[in-house]
């Protein structure tokens, strides 16, 4: 039977690639949003009213540039670890859990669950041409930080096409795909709010290339350095309402996974490993503390029943470490933190919670 080896949790922004001293052009780009979502109520705001609502220890956070430095110092130091332990576990499969933002999954189409078992993923490239109103430098480097080498990756084809039928023989619904069409795009409504008064802000996304999702991408680069062994990988949509799992049902598709891993009859060795997170774009510790003790406690009553409004926006991808922290129950293996570093760009409090753990 397959072994599960390893799990890691990984964030997976784009900051650790770009130099520190950047960094406060971030806050330039986040002036012009409107649409952020502050806890601990899922209150949507602009920016302005956004950095008269925060508690004012969040408003006076550090944002020098020494400051900076020491957190892209750690973040990347944690990366270095995390990428050498996968390297060490050798693992037969690594199976992958994240979401899509804007680019497979659109309003034509946004399934709630869904598992890759093509033959190949290709990483292409991110183009370094920054859109309208962003910072060109930042683009460079953000794009970089997803693959800067064109790659076809393997997919662990026939033993995801065994999770998925083992899934669906267990009542767990999910949708499936084995290709991506070569080149679309599409319009994506942010839904945040209650559903009689909800703030919906519609990003659309012109046709382009279909290359991997992002949070997979950035495993394959920056974990596997560009030499990937076979993934899995499984999407979870967790940042568009109204289709987002709750806790439960993330909890539940981890521990469905790992009845599946368990089923498969060869003797393989298996890594997992949760794409995302923590807290996004408006940094919420008091909601990334708490997803982190109950993962360490191996609390799975806690972890189903994190606050729904606080895994709001991208902070939903917090729900992949949900789903990570399910399939190791039971393994034996235990979570090391290896860091957790709350960045603050602006007096907003817009920024995230980079989080990197493993278990093993």
């Amino acid at each position: 039977m397959a072994q599960i080896v390893l799990g890691i949790g990984t964030s997976h922004t784009a900051m650790t690639k770009v130099p520190p001293e950047l960094w406060d052009r971030y806050a330039t780009l986040d002036r012009k949003r409107s649409d952020y979502v502050y806890p601990p109520d899922a209150r949507v705001l602009d920016f302005d009213n956004g950095a008269k609502y925060v508690a004012q220890d969040m408003a006076g956070r550090s944002r020098e540039l020494e400051t900076f430095q020491n957190q892209s110092a750690a973040a990347n130091q944690a990366l270095d670890t995390l990428a050498e332990t996968l390297k060490a576990a050798q693992p037969d499969v690594t199976v992958i859990i994240s979401d899509d933002q804007d680019e497979w999954f659109y309003e034509s189409n946004m399934p709630r669950f869904l598992l890759y078992w093509g033959n190949s993923l290709t990483l292409i490239p991110r183009t370094t041409v920054a859109a309208s109103g962003q910072d060109a430098d930042l683009a460079k480097y953000q794009a970089a930080a997803y693959g800067e080498t064109r790659l076809d990756v393997p997919v662990a084809s026939r033993f995801g096409r065994f999770v998925l039928d083992h899934l669906l023989e267990h009542d767990f619904d999910i949708a499936h795909s084995t290709y991506a069409e070569p080149s679309y795009g599409g319009e994506v409504a942010r839904r945040y709010g209650p559903s009689d008064d909800e703030v919906a802000s519609v990003k659309k996304t012109p046709e382009h290339e279909q290359g991997m999702p992002h949070g997979f991408a950035f495993v394959v680069h920056r974990l596997m350095n560009d030499q990937p062994s076979p993934i899995l990988p499984i999407f979870q949509n967790t940042c568009y309402p109204p289709n987002m799992p709750t806790p439960r049902r993330s909890y539940q598709l981890g521990r469905a996974i790992a009845d599946a891993i368990a089923a498969w009859p060869e003797d393989i060795k298996v890594a997992v490993i949760a794409s995302g997170g923590l807290s996004h774009f408006v940094t919420d510790e008091e909601s990334d503390r708490m997803v982190l003790d109950a993962l360490q406690r191996g609390d799975s009553g806690a972890l189903q029943a994190l606050p729904r409004e606080r895994m709001v926006s991208a902070g939903g991808e917090s729900l992949n470490w949900v789903a990570l922290g399910a399939v190791m129950e039971g393994t034996g293996l235990s979570m090391e933190l290896l860091d957790y570093v709350p960045i603050y760009r602006s007096e907003a409090a817009t920024g995230i919670g980079l989080a990197y753990a493993r278990w093993q």
